[in-house]
């Protein structure tokens, strides 16, 4: 029996059959920014569902559940979106929404989870994490978080846990889009990094940069692949930003080991892709600056070991709802 996994971002929509190895058998991607209304991203979702399966020959009895995670507050018990900043929706019932559209077959095994707990959930599952509390945090357009304590992933009385992105690290920051300042999205995502590299660019010191070569000398044109080849090329300008980013993501991560003290804490996301550049500047400055530096033993920061590509851990973690603990 084959899975679906739908993983709804603040940049794309990403779309997957997994088999009963947590492999993708195929998968699919939509632009987020070309919806603006929930009513058509569902209409598209549930569209691009049927093409993946009319696509490798999968008929509905074939499918075991269908999972669909969303950023920002999921109402598990009504199916509701209650706010995704990133996405600027409120209050949207997607999961009925979606069930509606895919028909009763297959709507009836849809389940509803936010992203990053699905993630939380699929890296926990497939990494056979032998550990009872455990950390995932997602660096996206913004920055998730799951969290597991004593084997079982901790929601929070009205399904916000664990919304590590909106924690304040400069509270004379940068205005967010959840209202506050300084949060940590806005100096941790891969949206922020690209951001501060733009700023960087485009700023005196950065004239010579070969971010500009990487982009064709526009600077609207850069994305992380970009930005990190011109890491890898020794950019000065490029690695002072990455610094600058690695100091912020740091700073959040010290804050969440202070408070939960997980065993293990995952960090996923695309840009983990390129984790050889910053990780261990990042465990480095955690270890001395954590308030438990003086234990015999510390959380272990680490990369999805369950899933092979960190571009995939939503898809898996969405096709897993069902199985949370």
């Amino acid at each position: 029996m084959k899975r679906i996994g739908i993983d709804v971002g603040g940049t794309g929509i990403a779309i997957g059959i997994v088999d009963e190895n947590y492999r993708i058998v195929d998968k699919t991607s939509l632009p987020t920014a070309d919806y603006k209304a929930a009513g058509d991203m569902i209409e598209a979702i549930a569209k691009a569902v049927s093409g993946l399966m009319a696509g490798v020959g999968i008929k509905e009895d074939n499918i075991e559940a269908v999972g669909v995670c969303v950023p920002g507050t999921a109402e598990l018990d009504t199916g509701m979106m209650l706010y995704a900043n990133n996405l600027m929706f409120e209050n949207v019932p997607f999961l009925d929404e979606l069930k509606k559209v895919l028909g009763s077959s297959l709507g009836a095994r849809t389940y509803f989870e936010n992203d990053a707990n699905a993630a939380a959930i699929g890296e926990y599952i497939t990494g056979c994490y032998d550990v009872p509390n455990f950390v995932m945090v997602t660096l996206g357009t913004g920055v998730g978080g799951g969290i597991v304590i004593n084997g079982k992933l901790l929601r929070g009385c009205n399904y916000a846990a664990a919304e590590f992105g909106h924690m304040t690290i400069n509270v004379e920051g940068v205005d967010c889009n959840c209202g506050r300042r300084g949060c940590f999205e806005d100096y941790a995502s891969a949206t922020a990094l690209i951001e501060m590299a733009k700023d960087e660019m485009t700023s005196i010191e950065g004239k010579g940069s070969l971010l500009w070569e990487e982009t064709s000398g526009d600077a609207e044109a850069l994305d992380g692949k970009k930005f990190f080849d011109a890491v890898r090329k020794g950019d000065m300008t490029a690695k002072k930003v990455l610094d600058k980013y690695s100091f912020y993501l740091s700073e959040g991560l010290i804050n969440i080991i202070n408070v939960l003290q997980p065993d293990v804490l995952v960090l996923s996301g695309g840009i983990t892709r390129a984790a050889d550049l910053f990780l261990d500047q990042v465990k480095e400055k955690v270890a001395k600056e954590v308030y438990s530096r003086s234990s015999k033993r510390n959380t272990q920061i680490t990369l999805p070991r369950g899933i092979a590509d960190a571009g995939d851990v939503g898809i898996v973690g969405a096709a897993l709802i069902d199985r949370a603990l």
